[in-house]
C-alpha cells in the first residue's frame, strides 16, 4: 500500500470526508491507494508465522461516506492484473 496522501487526488474528488482520510498522516488508515492504483479498505488482520501480523484488504467500488461509485470492478481487475504482470516470475 502506498503512504497516505497518495491517490486522494483520484479518489478524493467525490467528498472532503475520503479525501482527509486518505490525505492524513495521523493513524494507519483502514483507506489506502495500493501500489496498483487501486482504493482499498482493510478488512481483517491475519496472524502470520512468528508472530507477524498482515493486513487483509479489499477493493472499494462505492465511497463509505458518501456513496459515490470510485472504481469499477472491471478497473480493479484491469489494474490489478497489470501489477501482477510487473510482478517478478519465479
Amino acid at each position: 500500500m502506498t503512504g497516505n496522501g497518495e491517490g486522494s487526488d483520484r479518489f478524493g474528488k467525490c467528498c472532503d470526508e475520503l479525501k482527509e482520510v486518505l490525505g492524513s498522516e495521523d493513524f494507519d488508515p483502514l483507506f489506502a491507494v495500493g501500489e496498483d492504483g487501486v482504493l482499498y479498505m482493510s478488512v481483517g488482520v491475519v496472524d502470520m508465522e512468528e508472530g507477524e501480523v498482515n493486513m487483509v484488504d479489499h477493493p472499494v467500488f462505492f465511497c463509505p461516506f458518501c456513496g459515490t461509485k470510485v472504481q469499477t470492478p472491471e478497473e480493479v481487475e484491469a489494474k490489478a492484473g497489470a501489477a501482477d504482470d510487473d510482478a517478478p516470475k519465479s
